[in-house]
């Protein structure tokens, strides 16, 4: 090659990168237009401080997949923890509650809704058979969880179980047991909130999200999103809304600015006050709103099974959005504290070297290397358990029969057969990879790793990333034989599968 030769194709080189380079910025200020870019200490946050977030969530494995800090409309921390990655969308579980309740804030502002203090009954005309005190049951008492239903943590999964299989969702609801007045006593029912979904459906003609779409996703710019919805048309107002999580931080910045959007009242303040201060007290000056739990006179948060939050805090003019598959806000020294412990009310003195070690722990948080090392076991009884199809009793997962199929640790797949007979073949990713895959039409993307713990016993990490359920499957072989637990921490599931080979 000539030397004028190779100093053209360096120029060109050069000028690509600069041309990259320029383009990921331009990339970069369109996504975050809601918000600008700033350092830590000029918001009041230590960033050596927050940097003790990285070794916490790695040496715990805490099952985080983003976290971002937003103070005075800039952005001073924006981790995302592999092997989640930015863009992706996330199930935000019963933060969803919170959206559907803004949705019932529009609705009565736009006039489709006359107020909350509408009874229920008088949007299903057609259901004439409803349990004890649904005569006075109004929108309020589901916004506020006080519906008076037999309907809780405790038998919830068993009230699903039977509105799953009901033909007309809000007449299975009405025929709940009632326990209590309405309006007196908290409890926490997600069956209120399919209500809500359906009074919004009735009253304006459009499904929730094609109602949330229309006058508060677009108006905000929110373009991804995915709202799972049953037979009828009728989203889960519950939850199973997917956001990105700078989608959930534009909403964090709607409720700091009382309803408003870039000058354009969304939301009026009233109903942002009335669903983000306390209607329902607890104990310690707590409480809860319209879908919103309520921390004190100026905190509050969206929550989400698994560790999804969108917290807001008027007092420091604070957001804080989380995703996750699984882990305790409340643990003592866990990342609430860490968070908590590294902000004050003034701004800090600039302190470079902090900020530049937070930078790197950030991006360093995005790769394989925040994953503990795996130990390669040479014995490993790879033999008797790979390339050979396993037969499952009942277990959580819904799995008929699995097959681990591999020719080397490259290619390996972990096939599974459900008990309706589809066949789903997942890349597996061997070690502290995960391989990556994508479910139709959700979009939810899956990360999928298998590691040996002993020569014995062999485990799948099937982490459904942006769906929150982190399952763990564990194979661990006795002589011919072999058992399997599937954990899963998020819905406390432990089950022990008997499994059997079927010859092959």
């Amino acid at each position: 090659m000539t030397k004028k030769l190779l100093l053209y194709l360096i120029l060109i080189f050069v000028c690509a990168e600069h041309v990259f380079s320029q383009s990921k910025n331009i990339r970069k200020n369109d996504e975050f237009s809601a918000f600008q870019i700033g350092e830590p200490e000029e918001e009041g946050f230590s960033s050596s401080k927050l940097s003790a977030i990285f070794p916490y969530v790695r040496n715990q494995q805490v099952n985080v997949h983003s976290l971002m800090i937003i103070r005075n409309d800039k952005i001073i921390f924006d981790a995302y923890f592999y092997p989640y990655a930015n863009g992706l969308q996330h199930d935000i579980a019963s933060c969803t509650k919170s959206i559907t309740s803004l949705l019932i804030g529009i609705a009565i502002d736009k006039g489709f809704i006359r107020d909350e203090n509408e009874l229920v009954k008088n949007y299903f005309p057609k259901i004439k058979s409803y349990s004890k005190n649904f005569q006075t049951l109004t929108i309020k008492d589901l916004l506020t969880m006080t519906s008076g239903l037999d309907c809780g943590g405790d038998n919830e999964e068993t009230l699903f179980s039977g509105l799953f299989k009901a033909s007309d969702w809000s007449a299975y609801i009405f025929n709940i047991p009632s326990t209590n007045t309405p309006g007196k006593q908290f409890s926490y029912c997600s069956c209120n909130f399919y209500l809500l979904a359906e009074i919004l459906y009735r009253t304006t003609k459009l499904s929730p999200e094609k109602f949330a779409d229309k006058y508060l996703f677009k108006p905000m710019g929110i373009k991804n999103f995915y709202w799972t919805k049953n037979n009828k048309g009728v989203n889960y107002g519950w939850g199973d809304l997917a956001l990105k999580p700078y989608d959930m931080a534009k909403i964090g910045r709607l409720l700091l600015n009382n309803g408003k959007w870039n000058g354009a009242q969304l939301i009026s303040a009233d109903y942002i006050r009335k669903a983000t201060n306390i209607q329902i007290p607890f104990s310690g000056g707590k409480g809860y709103g319209y879908g919103f739990w309520v921390d004190n006179d100026h905190s509050f948060q969206a929550v989400g099974r698994g560790g999804q939050r969108i917290h807001v805090d008027r007092l420091y003019n604070a957001i804080v959005v989380a995703t996750g598959g699984g882990y305790d806000w409340d643990e003592k020294g866990g990342l609430d504290e860490l968070i908590g412990h590294s902000v004050q009310l003034a701004a800090l003195n600039k302190n470079q070297p902090a900020s530049d070690s937070l930078n790197v722990a950030i991006a360093n948080a995005s790769k394989m290397s925040r994953i503990l090392p795996v130990e390669s076991f040479a014995n490993a009884r790879k033999d008797l358990l790979f390339n050979r199809t396993l037969i499952f009793g009942k277990n959580s997962m819904n799995i008929s029969t699995a097959r681990i199929i591999t020719s080397g640790y490259a290619d390996t797949i972990f096939r599974i057969t459900n008990s309706s007979g589809k066949v789903v073949n997942y890349p597996l990713g061997i070690g502290t990879k995960y391989r990556y895959f994508k479910d139709t039409p959700s979009n939810h993307v899956y990360a999928i790793r298998g590691y040996w713990k002993s020569q014995d016993d062999f485990v799948i990490d099937f982490n459904t990333l942006t769906k929150i359920n982190d399952n763990k499957i564990n194979f661990k072989l006795k002589d011919k034989a072999i058992q399997v637990t599937i954990k899963e921490g998020t819905q406390a599931i432990n089950d022990t599968v008997r499994v059997h080979f079927d010859g092959n």
